[in-house]
C-alpha cells in the first residue's frame, strides 16, 4: 500500500502521537518512515527522536505548510501524517494555519491524526470507516481503506448517506422540469447523477444500490465490509457514525478540498477535515 510516510512533527508532545502513530503505521506495512521538521535543525531532540523510530530525519527552513507539502514530494512519499492541533474552532481560518492549509495543497494521501485531545485507543486502528457514494473518486478512498483494512485485519463501515429532496425542492422541480435534479430524479440511476448532486442520493434503495457495488468491490481486498445506508446529510452521517461507535479511522476522497467549492456548505471531505472526532484519511482522488 503506502512505501514511504512522511510523518511532519515540531518536537512536541501532540506531534509525538501524530509520529507514534506513522511509526506503528509504517512498521505494519512495511514501509519507510521519514520525519520532517519545518526549521532549523534542532539538533539532538530530532536525531534522537529519529534513533527512536529508525527513521530518517530531515529538517528544511521555510513556512511549515509549505515545507511539509514541498518535501513530501522531493522525498517520493505516497503518505503524509500530521497533527490535527488548529484543525478546528476559530484558528482554522487564520491563513498560517498548518494542518487547513496542508490538507488543502497536498498532492499526495494525507493523515490527520486526532491531536487536539486526549486519544481514546492506543496502538494501531481496530475500526475504520469509509463514506462512499457511487462515484469514481468515492471508490478510490474505498480502494484505500480496504487495503488498510486487509493489511490491519478489520472489519470496515462503509456507509452510504441518502437524503429525500424536502418539500422546496420538489416545488422547484414540478417547476422547472429541465432543472438537473429533475433529471437526475426522472433517471434514478446512479450512474447518471449529474456531478454537482454526486453526495446526493434521495432514497434508500439507491442508497443501498452503492452498498451493494461497494461491498462486493471491496470483496476483491479479501475484506468482508459491514455496510450501512443511513438516512441524512453525508458530513452528518458520518460524523454521527464515528462518534457514537467510537471508529478509530475515517476515510474519504479529497475531491472538493481545494478551489471555491471548499466553501460549500455541502462539501463533505472539507467538513469531516474540521469536525472529525478521530483519525482523518484524506486520499488523494482523481477530480
Amino acid at each position: 500500500m503506502y512505501t514511504r510516510i512522511v510523518a511532519g512533527t515540531d518536537l512536541s508532545a501532540t506531534a509525538k502521537r501524530a509520529t507514534d502513530r506513522a511509526f506503528l503505521l509504517a512498521q505494519k506495512l512495511g514501509a519507510e518512515l521519514a520525519l520532517l521538521h519545518a526549521g532549523r535543525h534542532p539538533g539532538a531532540p530530532l536525531e534522537e527522536l529519529g534513533r527512536e523510530y529508525g527513521a530518517e530525519v530531515v529538517a528544511v527552513a521555510g513556512p511549515p505548510a509549505e515545507v511539509l507539502i514541498s518535501e513530501t514530494q522531493r522525498l517520493k512519499a505516497d503518505l503524509l501524517v500530521i497533527g490535527s492541533v488548529g484543525m478546528r474552532g476559530p484558528r482554522r481560518f487564520l491563513l498560517g494555519n498548518v494542518p487547513n492549509k496542508v490538507s488543502h495543497h497536498t498532492t499526495t494521501d494525507l493523515l490527520i491524526v486526532k491531536t487536539d485531545a486526549e486519544p481514546r485507543f492506543s496502538g494501531l486502528y481496530s475500526s475504520l470507516l469509509v463514506g462512499v457514494d457511487g462515484s469514481a473518486t468515492s471508490m478510490q478512498a474505498l480502494d484505500a481503506a480496504a487495503r488498510l483494512a486487509a493489511t490491519i485485519g478489520i472489519v470496515p463501515v462503509v456507509a452510504c448517506a441518502y437524503e429525500p429532496l424536502s418539500e422546496s425542492e420538489l416545488d422547484a422541480v414540478r417547476a422547472d422540469e429541465s432543472d438537473a435534479i429533475a433529471q437526475w430524479q426522472a433517471s434514478r440511476t446512479v450512474a447518471d447523477t449529474p456531478e454537482e448532486f454526486r453526495w446526493r442520493i434521495a432514497a434508500a434503495s439507491e442508497a443501498n444500490d452503492v452498498l451493494e457495488r461497494a461491498v462486493d468491490h471491496a470483496a476483491n481486498f479479501g475484506v468482508r465490509a459491514d455496510a450501512r445506508a443511513v438516512k441524512g446529510a453525508p458530513a452528518e452521517v458520518l460524523l454521527e457514525i464515528a462518534e457514537a461507535e467510537e471508529i478509530d479511522l475515517l476515510v474519504v476522497g479529497s475531491v472538493g478540498m481545494t478551489g471555491a467549492k471548499r466553501f460549500m456548505l455541502g462539501n463533505v471531505p472539507h467538513r469531516l477535515s474540521h469536525h472529525a472526532p478521530t483519525d482523518l484519511l484524506i486520499v488523494k482522488t482523481a477530480a
